[in-house]
């Protein structure tokens, strides 16, 4: 129950019995003239609808602020969809781009057929060796090597089985140096063996005749059997040059010498079951 007074008179309004009841009386001490009452009654009643109309433009603003907030949370998760999306095309994109710059990078340093460094790479890591070599007063050899006969095994066998051969080769080689070495096929059947942080000469010449010793066994090739040597000149900085394209001169003319004082062709025994 409330009241509302206005002037001389009061309308009081309550709900009895469920029902809404409003009545006026005048205000004590008062005397209204005839029409007061009506008068404070309309003036409420419409002062009340004033208010209603207000709740309800309220009401209704407020509808449509939430529908406007609700369609903005939609549009913000499509937008966080299709970023969520474009994340995920620009991960994949970035391996693939990953992939190739490694793949690039295997080609520009590493030969296809064998694995093995190429040249470029060879060069990078004896400038690396040499300069820690002017640092702890220590040598670096190259070793240049060639397989003995070898044109006649591509002319017999064809260059597949050729290729086989430099395979295996390749993987003897790694595994007769040390993890510090690095062994790089130069070209054809030609490879360059880098030594670094080696005390002496003599070092160099051990781990030539090691080489030599892995190489030798017979080597299997699509059901034949094939023995071959190699031939390796040696090449040590700084006593025999600094510079690295001399010491390949050098080490590729001495083992041309110790190719003509023991020529050893290449043999080539088929296996029957």
């Amino acid at each position: 129950m409330f009241s509302i007074g206005a002037g001389c008179a009061r309308m009081t309004m309550g709900v009895a019995n469920g029902h809404a009841h409003a009545w006026v009386e005048a205000a004590p001490g008062m005397r209204c003239p005839p029409n007061t009452a009506h008068e404070v009654f309309d003036n409420v009643t419409a002062a009340t609808l004033a208010r209603l109309t207000q709740a309800d433009s309220n009401t209704a603003e407020l509808h449509r602020a939430l529908s406007i907030s609700q369609q903005q949370v939609v549009a913000a998760q499509r937008q966080i969809d299709a970023l969520q999306k474009r994340d995920e095309v620009l991960k994949q994109e970035v391996n693939e781009l990953a992939q190739a710059v490694a793949q690039a990078r295997r080609f520009a340093h590493f030969d296809q057929l064998t694995r093995l460094p190429n040249r470029t790479l060879l060069l990078d890591r004896f400038n690396q060796a040499t300069a820690r070599a002017v640092r702890q007063h220590k040598q670096v050899a190259l070793l240049f090597l060639d397989l003995d006969g070898f044109k006649s095994i591509n002319d017999m066998l064809g260059h597949a089985a050729g290729d086989r051969l430099l395979e295996q080769v390749a993987t003897r080689l790694t595994a007769s140096i040390r993890t510090s070495d690095t062994a790089c096929r130069y070209g054809g059947d030609e490879f360059v063996i880098l030594l670094p942080e080696l005390e002496r000469r003599e070092s160099a010449v051990a781990a030539k005749e090691k080489i030599r010793a892995h190489l030798a066994a017979p080597y299997l090739v699509g059901g034949t059997s094939i023995e071959v040597t190699a031939s390796i000149g040696i090449a040590v900085y700084p006593t025999d040059g600094k510079e690295f394209d001399d010491l390949i001169q050098q080490s590729d003319a001495r083992m041309y010498d110790n190719k003509a004082c023991s020529p050893t062709p290449a043999r080539m025994f088929v296996l029957r079951s």
